[in-house]
Formats: structure tokens, C-alpha cells, sequence
């Protein structure tokens, strides 16, 4: 399949001259070495650390003409040595887009197939850019963007299994059906989003369940200085069909201390359930964002897991540096329980809120506009209570080290 697609896009440039069309040709191969030693949960004392290189490789094609857009993105991910050398195929490689987006009007388009969603500061939808394989979506996207300024974007997902004769039961635990609507408006300093998004799950044969997220996104910039902030809802039903009731709030302010410097303070509160809690569920759950981008580096806090936990409180502070090929980020992040954890067994009695405080560290070198080195290091600090929701000792120590090159080509 890829060499065929290879092929036809060679051909296709060659001939865009004579189409009248444009083309490009990109490609990214992102080698990534991890020493683990308490990366996402705490380890324990019997417990060895992991060393690993995953990469990702991807090569994107884009077409553009006044009749339509198209963008295919191929993509590799595996681990060094996962695959046998002699091994005839795996099944590695795979599709992260592939859409096309036609024009109705000036203003108004239709955009279908496998794509990447990415909305405001990716805390409810974002690419999941850190992860190697990424985040992408099957779906309808209606979009329009106004001369005014406002945009406004509406998109339909249905998912199934496979091609089938009878019945539309989904059993890969992904969402069965989405819709949403985004709105987007910017007049002058001031930015304002909007996000309804209706969920459905398959619950049982004969039952799906919905849920729906509701909030906003509001920016305003005050000379150099930015403020953000953010609240949502979450209401219907859950997954395992709870009623479910939830609530995110955030907001963060960034500043320059000088050309060179940019100063982070912000906090996140998600809402949590009570361990003692069964019959209903108040965990906000933050569904296809960008989670590493956000409480902490090491993971530990809705990355594949957390959902339908304590919540979390984060309160952070954090300082980046860029001068030409250079760039770093310190990060401090203190984190607490918002839900009532209690000691294992009878009697139980409520614990300290305090889960635990992480520090993170990244430096990173442009070698040239292709090619970047990145290096990173995370310590986790853990109380007795991280302890108990994610096992392991926090006696260990408990840290992260990473080094990554990312080389991204641009072929045509």
C-alpha cells in the first residue's frame, strides 16, 4: 500500500505544472530513548527500570487545487527490536490522516475523513503530538470562517467495527458516536471559545449511553502579558452507565521577564469521586487532549489512566528560554487530590489531600531548520497518598530521562 501511494504522489508531482496545482511532500523520523524509573506510577522496591527507543516515521503528502484539499500522512511507530530483523511485515504501519476538505464557498467547507483535531490550548481536543502514534479521528467536519472573524466548526463521527449485515454494536471501547459544534470569535484582544460535544458509548447490546461536555475558552492579552482561562461541564452518562456530573476550571497568566525569558503561573482543577462513591461519577474527564502537555511531564495524571479517579488539583509555575538554535523550560508542579481518599481497609480513615510535587526540565538544540535535539528530566516527589492510588514506594526515587532528534525533511 505505501509503495503504491509513493508512487502515484511522485507521478502526480511530476505532473503538477500541468495540473495548475500544488503539491508538497514532507516527512519526519523521530527517534526517542527513555530511561524509566517511575514514569507514569510510582516504582517499587523489586521493581527494575525500563530503557527503550520507540520512532515514529511519517511521510505526509498535501494536495491543494481551488476545488479541493487533500493531505495523506503514512506513519511507522515501533520500538527498536520489536520486530524480528527478517520479519516479511508487521503491523507497525498504519494511516494517521487521510481527508479531504472541498469548498462550497469562500467561507464554508466540507472536510472528510481520518484528521487530526486540535481546538484552543488542546485541553479537550489536540493531536496528542507527544505520544508517537498520535491522535486522529474519523469523521465529518463542517467548517466556516466568517470574514468577521468568526468561525465555526461542526463535526459528526459514527464508528463501527467493520462493514456489517445487521445491527451497529461497537465494542473497541473508543466512542461510538460524536458530535460537536466550536465557535471561535476574536475581537481585538480578546478571544472567546465555545465547545458543545455530545458523546456516545456502547453500554451494552441493547443500550448506548451519551454524555456531553459543555464550556468555554477565553483569552485576553494585556500589552505582553497573557491571561487564559477555562471552564467546562460534564453531564448524562457514563461509560459503565453512571449518572455522570463534572466540572473543569483553569486559568494561567505568562509574561516575558526579558527577550529571552517567558514566566508561567496557572493552576487546573478537576473534579474527582469520593473512593467511597459507586452509584454516581464526578470525575472530569479531559477526553483527546494534549494531557502532556499539562500536570507534569511524567505522566501520571491522565495519560491512559486517572479517569474516573480523585480529580486532581495543580497548581504550577514554570520559565522557558529561546534564543536562536536554543530553547529550555523549567517546570514546578504541586498536586492534590480533589475527592476524599481514604486508607485501605477497615476503618478507613480520609488521607492528606497531597499527592505529591514534580519537577521538569527540558533543553533543546536546532541543529539546522530539519533536524532538533531535545533532552528532558522529571523528578517526581511523592507523598504516602500517590501511594495510594498508584502503588509502587515513594521511597524509591522516582524520576524520567529522555532524549529525542526529531528530523523533519521537506522533500518537494
Amino acid at each position: 500500500m505505501i509503495k503504491k501511494a509513493l508512487f502515484t504522489f511522485v507521478f502526480l508531482m511530476i505532473i503538477s505544472s500541468v495540473l495548475k496545482a500544488q503539491f508538497s511532500l514532507t516527512g519526519e523520523i523521530r527517534p526517542r530513548s527513555e530511561y524509566r524509573h517511575g514514569f507514569s506510577s510510582l516504582i517499587g522496591p523489586d521493581e527494575d527500570a525500563a530503557f527503550f527507543v520507540s520512532q515514529r516515521s511519517r511521510l505526509n503528502f498535501g494536495y491543494e487545487h481551488t476545488d479541493v484539499k487533500v493531505f495523506i500522512s503514512l506513519q511507522d511507530v515501533r520500538v527498536w527490536g520489536e520486530v524480528p530483523q527478517l520479519n516479511r511485515s508487521d503491523v507497525n504501519s498504519s494511516i494517521h490522516e487521510a481527508w479531504a476538505e472541498i469548498p462550497v464557498n469562500q467561507q464554508l467547507a466540507l472536510k472528510l475523513g481520518r484528521q487530526e483535531l486540535i481546538y484552543d490550548n488542546s485541553r479537550i481536543f489536540g493531536n496528542v503530538d507527544w505520544a508517537q502514534q498520535g491522535r486522529s479521528h474519523d469523521l465529518a467536519l463542517l467548517k466556516l470562517d466568517l470574514p468577521s472573524g468568526i468561525r465555526l466548526h461542526g463535526g459528526l463521527a459514527f464508528n463501527q467495527e467493520g462493514e456489517r449485515r445487521i445491527g451497529t454494536i461497537y465494542q473497541l471501547g473508543n466512542y461510538k458516536t460524536m458530535q460537536y459544534v466550536w465557535f471561535n470569535y476574536k475581537p481585538g484582544n480578546t478571544g472567546i471559545s465555545l465547545l458543545a460535544m455530545n458523546l456516545g458509548f456502547q453500554h451494552s447490546v441493547e443500550k448506548t449511553v451519551f454524555n456531553q461536555t459543555l464550556g468555554a475558552y477565553i483569552t485576553q492579552d494585556l500589552g505582553d502579558t497573557r491571561l487564559e482561562g477555562a471552564y467546562y461541564r460534564q453531564t448524562g452518562r457514563d461509560a459503565f452507565d453512571r449518572d455522570l456530573s463534572a466540572w473543569y476550571l483553569g486559568a494561567e497568566a505568562s509574561t516575558p521577564l526579558s527577550e529571552q525569558w517567558t514566566a508561567r503561573a496557572g493552576f487546573e482543577w478537576l473534579s474527582g469521586t469520593n473512593m467511597r462513591t459507586t452509584h454516581k461519577n464526578n470525575s472530569f474527564n479531559p477526553w483527546f487532549g494534549t494531557n502532556h502537555r499539562f500536570n507534569g511531564h511524567m505522566d501520571y495524571f491522565y495519560v491512559g489512566n486517572h479517569i474516573n479517579n480523585v480529580g486532581l488539583r495543580d497548581l504550577y509555575l514554570s520559565a522557558s528560554y529561546s534564543q536562536g538554535p536554543w530553547m529550555g523550560m523549567a517546570a514546578l508542579h504541586g498536586f492534590w487530590a480533589d475527592a476524599g481518599l481514604y486508607e485501605a481497609g477497615p476503618p478507613s480513615e480520609q488521607m492528606d489531600a497531597y499527592l505529591g510535587t514534580e519537577l521538569d526540565l527540558m533543553m533543546g538544540y536546532a541543529i539546522n531548520p530539519s533536524v532538533a535535539l531535545r533532552f528532558g528530566y522529571s523528578h517526581m516527589f511523592a507523598s504516602r497518598t500517590m501511594e495510594r492510588i498508584k502503588g509502587g514506594s515513594r521511597n524509591e526515587p522516582q524520576y524520567w530521562l529522555w532524549t529525542m532528534i526529531v528530523i523533519k525533511p521537506k522533500f518537494v
